[in-house]
């Protein structure tokens, strides 16, 4: 009787465990499904998803708080908060990007360094989609620290960076910002991603002294194969709150 008893809940723990069907990924312990985005097998050689999964104990209204402003909790949670106290005995699991083919099986799984992520799917160019790949690196202050974003694609079910000449990644914060834009050439379906970088002139010795900084205006274009670069640079001063420059870019 006492096997029998061990034997039924082992089964119905298993039961609880499984996945909803064989072709749901399974979400590993003490982690939930943020984002999903279905993967089309002529245009990426898969059937399958694009996953991000985020620790668990992350539900809406806490990342809504957290999203593009802090990755510290505890300027967020009140102090009797039992999620703080929670999380002060347990930090926050990284979050992780995952490619699952059609039949539920994980193909890679890569781990950022700080616990919000997202994706977006963009068509840039002629052929697959190019994947936004974003990880919140955001502390609550600088003018520096935000949304790091990383291209990449799916080629024949195998996750492939996409290289920006110059750039490991396209940066969100009270200096940098990026955005999309349609390549005016007459004709072109392809997009342009605009980039602008305000920064200290260190060309300048006494660039500390007179507070001079610099902003840089890059456009990348999808050409060949490959994306490539145009920069041009200005003496001066750009925040994110300011009017997009347009008319600057190269």
């Amino acid at each position: 009787m006492t096997w029998r008893l061990c034997a039924s809940t082992i089964l119905l723990v298993l039961a609880l465990a499984a996945p909803a069907s064989a072709d749901e990924p399974v979400v590993p312990a003490g982690y939930a499904l943020h984002r999903s985005l279905p993967l089309d097998k002529a245009a990426s050689g898969i059937d399958g998803a694009l996953q991000i999964v985020e620790d668990s104990r992350i539900g809406p209204a806490l990342r809504a708080e957290m999203w593009l402003q802090t990755n510290d909790t505890d300027l967020i949670l009140a102090a009797k908060d039992p999620l703080r106290a929670s999380l002060a005995r347990k930090p926050l699991l990284p979050a992780h990007l995952r490619l699952a083919d059609g039949a539920g099986q994980i193909l890679a799984d890569e781990p950022f360094d700080v616990p919000l992520a997202d994706i977006e799917a963009q068509v840039l160019h002629d052929g697959a989609p190019t994947f936004l790949v974003s990880a919140d690196h955001s502390v609550g202050m600088g003018s520096y620290a935000g949304l790091e974003t990383t291209l990449v694609e799916v080629v024949k079910g195998k996750l492939v960076p996409v290289a920006l000449p110059g750039r490991t990644a396209l940066t969100r914060s009270l200096k940098n910002d990026w955005k999309i834009v349609a390549d005016p050439t007459p004709g072109s379906r392809d997009k342009i991603i605009q980039v602008v970088a305000c920064r200290p002139n260190y060309a300048n010795p006494t660039w500390a002294a007179t507070g001079e900084f610099v902003v840089d205006l890059t456009s990348y274009r999808f050409a060949d194969g490959a994306w490539h670069d145009k920069s041009q640079s200005f003496v001066g001063y750009w925040e994110s709150d300011e009017d997009w420059p347009d008319d600057r870019f190269p």
